[in-house]
């Protein structure tokens, strides 16, 4: 029978209580790429406020991916900020200024700590999608949680093996993320493949620059010669 569901919903279904909404893909690589080439970013250089730097707030990533669900479209900064700060719910907001958790803090250091970040999520996103279309693999999954609490960005599975990619590009930010994340996650019980990468050999695509072939190539020798 044909699925006339609309939305791309494939089912929808409650277990023990538990939502699952199962889609069907939305998006390809191509159209991914296409919609990253328009996409504006204005995060470089943007002055870090201590305060905010070094506050827990809950997870970016959340809101970035619940968009890309919500619109099937890689959302822009601007949608991707004012929607976080949505969902933060602060307690007051002012055009400088919002409180959380009875703290005060700086609208302008919470929007450039998200821009700085951003770049990440555009990256990620679009080297699953590399890899799912590459054919290489036989499962290729991504999981918010692996993501936040276990410091896996990406998991693939090759000859019945699962390996958990750690994406790292060679910066001072995130060399200095890598190493918190190190300290908060137990990798001996994942088959982990650190994945560092110059800045350089990063393909640009407008505003952005993206993992492909040479990474790809480089997960396949690890795989062949270390597992």
């Amino acid at each position: 029978m044909e699925n006339s569901f609309q939305k791309n919903i494939k089912d929808l279904a409650i277990n023990n209580g538990e939502w699952l909404i199962e889609r069907s893909n939305f998006l390809t690589l191509e159209l991914l790429e296409q919609q990253i080439s328009q996409l504006p970013y204005s995060g470089t250089g943007l002055k870090k406020d201590e305060i905010i730097e070094n506050t827990q707030f809950p997870p970016f990533l959340q809101v970035f991916y619940y968009l890309i669900y919500q619109y099937k479209s890689i959302p822009n900064q601007e949608l991707l900020f004012s929607e976080y700060v949505k969902w933060l719910n602060p307690d007051t907001l002012t055009e400088t200024q919002f409180s959380y958790q009875d703290k005060q803090y700086s609208i302008e250091g919470l929007k450039a700590r998200i821009l700085r970040t951003y770049p990440s999520f555009v990256r990620d996103v679009h080297f699953y999608y590399f890899l799912l279309e590459s054919g290489e693999f036989e499962n290729v999954k991504y999981s918010m949680y692996a993501d936040y609490y276990e410091g896996i960005d990406i998991l693939i599975s090759k000859n019945n093996i699962t390996y958990g990619i750690s994406i790292l590009v060679n910066t001072a930010r995130s060399a200095a993320y890598k190493k918190l994340k190190e300290k908060r996650h137990n990798y001996k019980n994942v088959k982990e493949i650190k994945l560092q990468v110059d800045f350089s050999d990063l393909d640009q695509n407008g505003n952005f620059y993206l993992l492909g072939k040479k990474q790809l190539l480089y997960l396949l020798q690890e795989i062949n010669t270390k597992y």
